[in-house]
């Protein structure tokens, strides 16, 4: 009987320390490895209740000496620690590591970012049944490195019951240590509506693909002191890619970082990828995720002329957008009389148009400076939102046309005529006029490096606005004022003859498109059937004017031809229209243009693709020419869970100009997709293509 006593006795001390061992927080004690003495671990919770199925916990490693470990984005060199214990533990859904801020050290000239001496890395194990007893097992696989590196295991077994866990004052307060010296992390849409704790006023960011560089820019409410940054993607494709130490130019409130990028894969696009931006400075540490777009951004270590330099390019490739080409013919055509002992007049007639062109681009500049100082909202071709502008340019085309046609000509006084004749003739007023022209029918038109340059000046100072607008003059000028400089070049095209009126009469029917495409926009204002008649109105007064200055003759035989090429040009086309083209999609149903929706239908898991466009913008059009209304994106944004969203800023629209200048855009087209993986949107570039899009548009939606 006494040993059955003593039996039940010792069973009853044996559940007795058991449930006491339940009862308190678990630990695993001090773990190392023999092969490597100087690392030491301890994984132990906190003992605090359950919340939401989730356990606290306290990773701590202890280093000796000059001995590091690394962060999650270890740098050029060294391996992020790693927990493998899904196949072992059991009532365990998660185990999630909240990082502290890193530091930066340079091992034999690589970059690496990790932690010495002690570290307290805050866990939170979320279990499937909180009622349950649940097991943690797994290993542990810690890099540390002097001058050498090693890999260490280390077996961690932890047994809990989440309903019986005793709170231990001193882990606690070690935990909450730990989490304090984790980033806080802000969304990027708390720092543009600047709503967060950090008081991050402005995130911006660039991928240079040319350069392989990621181009961050931060402002803080207060100026900066001795600011850091780090830079990780969470993409396990990416999990090569390393980011160098930035460099970093702090100029009051902003501080702007440059990364060069680099793979052992070679080259690598990052563009549209999401990445976590981690800022660092006394009393501040926050984690913003964004997404890298490639609008290219500039730095306070870009110096004005790297600026004036892709200002020179916008320019120049405005030359060759539809908008100016009928200027272009215009300025041929004024060439065409000049005889080959003529290059002074050639030299100045050019000269003229170019400085039209720059002392356009000026006006242009001090409107914008106007408007920036009175709060008015800014823009790149927002004349055209003006009825009146609009009206003034259909006028001053028709005019133009009727003169190309040679329909009338301006007479002159005599004693004017004279002065002229002395002065050397041929009016150089012209061709200042046309230079000037030429501008105003750029505006409406987006090129590429053209968005860059204006965002940077309307967002810089007065001397700086009026220097990039000054390049971008002197660009679109560029091909004028290299004939000016070599008018031999000009002297090239054949010796006048009858082939003159031929295109004479192209370029003249060219600016009346021209002219027919201006009157359209104004249907916008007075409406379809006023624009109509508008239309009607003019092709008729031209058809008048014909007939009184060459003729019914010739106004019978210039409109049958113009039918009859007409005619076989849409039997051609209609025919080979399978060869060199794809018939466009009817329209798209867009969705008007609304933040608050946005973010509605990225909660419910839809991608939201968006559309700022105008009627007015050319580049908007071959936009939605040659990619929106053709296969296969017309398709994709046709399917259930992809929302079209348009915002319209043809007319004037507080909601689309504030929606473009949360993105420091300034001008149509952009182009942005959100999804559930891409809250923030995927930013596209001012020139679409399918491919862009589709990508956007499936990283967006994630798995």
């Amino acid at each position: 009987m006494s040993i059955i006593k003593r039996y039940i006795f010792s069973l009853l001390l044996f559940c007795f320390f058991s449930s006491s061992a339940l009862a308190e927080a678990p630990s695993t004690g001090w773990l190392s490895n023999f092969n490597h003495l100087p690392v030491k671990v301890n994984f132990q919770l906190t003992g605090q209740p359950v919340q939401d199925n989730k356990v606290n916990g306290l990773l701590n490693v202890t280093l000796e000496g000059d001995w590091k470990t690394y962060w999650r984005s270890p740098g050029e060199g060294g391996v992020a620690p790693t927990f493998d214990w899904q196949p072992q533990s059991s009532n365990i859904q998660d185990v999630h590591w909240s990082w502290p801020t890193p530091k930066r050290y340079p091992v034999l000239g690589v970059e690496t970012v990790g932690y010495k001496n002690q570290i307290h890395i805050p866990i939170q194990v979320a279990v499937d049944d909180a009622k349950q007893v649940s097991r943690l097992k797994g290993v542990l696989t810690l890099a540390s490195c002097t001058t050498i590196c090693v890999l260490t295991d280390y077996n961690i077994d932890l047994t809990f019951d989440p309903t019986r866990l005793t709170i231990d004052e001193n882990v606690a307060f070690s935990y909450a240590q730990a989490v304090s010296s984790v980033p806080i992390l802000v969304s990027e849409n708390a720092v543009k509506a600047q709503k967060n704790n950090a008081n991050i006023t402005q995130v911006a960011n660039s991928w240079d693909q040319f350069n392989q560089q990621v181009i961050v820019q931060v402002s803080h409410q207060v100026p900066w002191q001795s600011p850091d940054i780090f830079i990780d993607s969470r993409n396990p494709e990416l999990a090569d890619v390393f980011f160098s130490k930035p460099v970093i130019s702090v100029t009051g409130n902003q501080m702007t970082a440059v990364f060069d990028a680099s793979s052992w894969g070679g080259e690598v696009n990052l563009t549209g990828e999401n990445v976590s931006v981690t800022v660092v400075d006394k009393d501040i540490a926050v984690e913003i995720t964004t997404i890298l777009g490639n609008e290219r951004i500039s730095t306070p270590n870009e110096s004005i002329f790297s600026i004036f330099v892709i200002a020179l390019l916008g320019g120049l490739i405005l030359n060759v957008m539809p908008c100016v080409l009928p200027v272009l013919g215009m300025k041929l055509s004024s060439i065409l009389n000049v005889d080959s002992d003529q290059r002074s007049q050639i030299r100045k007639q050019f000269l003229a148009s170019s400085i039209g062109i720059i002392s356009s681009f000026w006006f242009l500049a001090l409107f914008l400076f106007l408007l920036k100082l009175s709060g008015e909202a800014l823009g790149w071709g927002i004349q055209f939102q003006n009825p009146y502008f609009i009206a003034l340019m259909v006028v001053v085309t028709a005019l133009f046309t009727a003169n190309m046609l040679g329909l009338f000509e301006i007479q002159l006084p005599a004693s004017m005529q004279t002065w002229l004749a002395t002065k050397g003739g041929h009016s150089y007023i012209g061709h200042y006029l046309q230079g000037v022209f030429a501008t105003l029918l750029a505006t409406p038109c987006t090129a590429p490096f053209l968005g860059t340059a204006v965002g940077f000046a309307l967002g810089a100072s007065a001397w700086q606005l009026f220097a990039i607008f000054t390049a971008l003059g002197l660009g679109m000028a560029l091909p004028w004022l290299l004939i000016a400089l070599f008018p031999s070049v000009a002297l090239l095209l054949p010796k006048p003859g009858k082939w003159m009126g031929t295109i004479k009469l192209i370029f003249g029917l060219l600016i009346l498109v021209t002219c027919l495409w201006l009157v359209s926009l104004l249907s916008n204002f007075i409406g379809l059937l006023y624009t109509v008649l508008v239309v009607l109105f003019i092709l008729i007064s031209f058809g008048l004017l014909i007939v009184k200055k060459y003729g019914k003759r010739v106004f019978v035989i210039v409109f049958s031809c113009f039918l009859l090429v007409s005619s076989i040009g849409f039997i051609v086309a209609s025919l080979t229209a399978k060869y060199w083209a794809t018939p466009l999609n009817e329209e798209i149903a867009w969705t008007p243009l609304d933040t608050q929706v946005i973010n509605q239908e990225v909660a419910k898991g839809n991608v939201v693709f968006v559309d700022v466009t105008a009627d007015w913008c050319v580049t908007c059009k071959a936009n939605k020419i040659g990619v929106l209304l053709q296969d296969p994106v017309y398709s994709k944004l046709q399917q259930q869970n992809v929302i079209a969203m348009k915002g319209d800023w043809t007319v004037p629209s507080e909601s689309v100009t504030t929606y473009l200048q949360s993105f420091d855009r300034y001008g149509v087209p952009f182009n942005i997709v959100y999804g559930p993986a891409a809250p923030n949107g995927i930013e596209l570039s001012t020139i679409l293509n399918s491919d862009d899009v589709l990508n956007a548009i499936e990283q967006a939606k994630g798995q």
